[in-house]
């Protein structure tokens, strides 16, 4: 027998994690999502995943493109987050800083680190799809990451 839905988010929500923003770009069209779904699988050679909810506006465009950039996100960028959560997809980058990383996709301004990415495997795991990506430019600054913590954004105190 498996957990109750109920259980597993329950359970879930005890799990403390960072906060990324996964942007991509296709045929002009520039999508990008708040996620904590996202892993370090290897550094050699260097591999992320991310979990992308096959209903979410942007899934197709990742899996037309096979591309896209996890931007990590500062404890600044808490507005960011929630704007990049929900509401119409085609807004949230009004205003936003970013430039083009070597897959095309927006890096954005400000975060903690990124990790742009080609896809190299794309695994469906119930109503989700687990897409593997090969990191094609990673970089980092210092500063503090958001955290998600029991359904709400937190500052972690982490400054290293």
């Amino acid at each position: 027998m498996l957990a109750s839905t109920e259980e597993f988010i329950a359970a879930m929500r005890r799990f403390a994690t960072g906060v990324a923003i996964v942007t991509t770009t296709y045929e002009e069209q520039v999508r990008g999502f708040t996620v904590n779904a996202f892993a370090g699988v290897s550094a050699d050679p260097p591999t992320v995943l991310i979990c992308v909810n096959r209903i979410a506006t942007t899934h197709p465009l990742i899996a037309a493109s096979q591309r896209f950039c996890v931007n990590i996100l500062s404890v600044e960028q808490r507005e960011l987050a929630q704007r990049f959560a929900g509401g119409e997809p085609r807004a949230r980058f009004e205003g936003v800083t970013y430039h083009a990383g070597p897959s095309g996709s927006p890096v954005l301004a400000g975060t903690v680190a990124y990790f742009d990415c080609a896809v190299t495997e794309e695994l469906t795991a119930s109503t989700h799809t687990i897409f593997l990506g090969s990191v094609l430019e990673a970089g980092w600054r210092e500063g503090a990451p958001l955290g998600y913590f029991n359904r709400a954004y937190r500052d972690f105190g982490l400054e290293r």
